[in-house]
């Protein structure tokens, strides 16, 4: 049996967590369903390099997008810290996943801007799949005060 560090178990914890705080909004246009039951919009936040937890928090993405089907679910995984390293080329273990949550499900990819500059890294240093690069805190305000 594989024993997980308390950092770990807190992260699994963390992005178990937020793939299950999932809001039903109403008034998204675009994004919608056509059957008005609303969208489901998530926010899943990652901030470990363990490749369990990392695996974790993919499974769950996918694992939404199949429970909710097409159009129902729009999640955004944010990463900061030692999570970040999720999205870079030279380290991450998932490459392939990455491209099949964004080609698949139109999952977004951010990646906190402040850790980048800390590991001084360049957005070309990233997978080509990350949405965006900014303070993952900053982001995570602006979802949860747009609903």
């Amino acid at each position: 049996m594989v024993s997980m560090n308390r950092r770990s178990v807190m992260s699994l914890g963390l992005a178990t967590l937020g793939a299950w705080l999932v809001r039903s909004s109403v008034g998204h246009a675009a994004t919608e369903p056509k059957s008005g039951d609303g969208l489901h919009q998530v926010a899943l936040h990652l901030n470990s390099d363990d490749e369990r937890v990392q695996k974790g928090a993919l499974s769950n993405i996918k694992n939404l997008y199949e429970e909710f089907g097409p159009g129902k679910v729009k999640i955004e995984l944010i990463t900061n810290g030692p999570g970040v390293k999720l999205f870079v080329k030279k380290e991450t273990k998932f490459a392939e996943e990455l491209v099949l949550l964004k080609t698949k499900y139109g999952v977004e990819y951010t990646v906190c801007s402040n850790t980048m500059k800390g590991m001084k890294l360049t957005h070309e240093d990233l997978v080509d799949q990350v949405d965006r690069t900014v303070p993952a805190i900053v982001r995570l305000i602006e979802l949860q005060e747009q609903g």
